[in-house]
């Protein structure tokens, strides 16, 4: 297939950026998500589709809707290597956009969205990872403001179900940024790279996103919440509808979690939150026992993949010396 071409309403004097989404039989939403695109008061310099399930006719259908996105049919190996496939794409086929806005299709954006955002990371060059301010359908319940990292190292959507009264309308570093509409500084991304890969694949879907946050905040690069950049986020994955999620799809989550604690915890700071790590993991377990056995072999998954998270602790480690040398002054999680 052809390469993504530059959008002709692309302002050269704003800085460029792509869009990119990862899409699977969520057809629907996908149309929502680049209607919403389209209407962005900055024009993106490619917008790119990268479609596990590119044989459905109503693929066919959102490509003769939408002929300036660049769909791809990709193998269905989850998120991480999705959002990967795109990055490096727009990395071949635009390599002067500075920014990439990734996006779950069940994403509608407001049309001040990327300027908004883009605005504020420019103006904080250290600031690698960019999130605005998502609400549930409705735009009367906050769907997420930045991610927080708790003490049992659950990561949290701020505010999530919470009605919005402004209580999060101020710009903030925060811990992390959700994968659902998560804007990159393309110029960090080989910092953040580990074993060539920004997401980790090994997670094949949830928590990707805050294991890069993590490992950004690790290596001294900043979050950054911006709460003018507004979006609707419908989520199928909400409280009381665990169980409706496939087990499959529980299963990574679960796992995860373990990947990313081996991955990103320092061990100056396990120690002093272990009590804290340790009851979490035991409700963990009772649940998983009385609620959900579909999560058990999470445990035994994760185990297998941990030499592999353990490598990969260790060139973080290797860089974060490296970058304390070179940026002391920046905070370390």
């Amino acid at each position: 297939m052809s390469e993504p071409t530059a959008s002709a309403y692309q302002d050269s004097s704003l800085p460029k950026y792509a869009v990119g989404v990862v899409h699977y039989r969520s057809y629907a939403d996908l149309e929502r998500c680049l209607a919403s695109v389209k209407v962005q008061s900055i024009a993106p310099a490619a917008v790119l589709v990268a479609d596990a399930d590119a044989h459905h006719e109503l693929l066919e259908e959102a490509r003769s809707r939408h002929p300036a996105v660049a769909f791809e049919a990709v193998p269905n190996r989850g998120y991480a290597a999705g959002a990967n496939r795109l990055l490096d794409r727009i990395a071949r086929a635009q390599p002067d956009v500075d920014f990439v806005l990734l996006l779950n299709p069940d994403v509608q954006l407001e049309p001040f969205f990327v300027e908004n955002l883009v605005a504020a990371m420019v103006e904080e060059p250290e600031v690698a990872i960019g999130t605005g301010k998502l609400l549930r359908p409705g735009g009367t319940l906050l769907d997420s403001a930045g991610i927080r990292l708790p003490a049992n190292r659950r990561p949290r959507d701020r505010g999530s179900e919470q009605p919005d009264h402004g209580q999060f309308d101020r710009r903030e570093y925060v811990f992390g940024a959700t994968g659902a509409a998560m804007m990159l500084r393309r110029a960090a991304l080989a910092d953040l790279a580990i074993e060539g890969e920004v997401f980790d694949e090994d997670f094949f879907l949830y928590y990707e996103d805050t294991d890069l946050s993590w490992r950004a905040n690790l290596l001294g690069w900043r979050v950054l919440y911006e709460p003018s950049a507004r979006g609707i986020h419908t989520r199928a994955w909400r409280r009381g509808r665990r169980l409706q999620i496939p087990a499959e799809i529980r299963h990574h989550s679960f796992k995860n979690h373990y990947l990313q604690l081996i991955k990103n915890e320092p061990t100056r700071t396990l120690v002093r939150r272990l009590p804290a790590i340790l009851l979490w993991e035991l409700l963990r377990l009772g649940f998983a026992l009385a609620c959900d056995r579909a999560l058990l072999p999470a445990y035994p998954h994760a185990w297998r993949l941990g030499g592999r998270a353990l490598r990969k602790r260790r060139t973080l480690q290797l860089r974060r010396c490296h970058y304390g040398e070179l940026r002391p002054s920046l905070p370390r999680v």
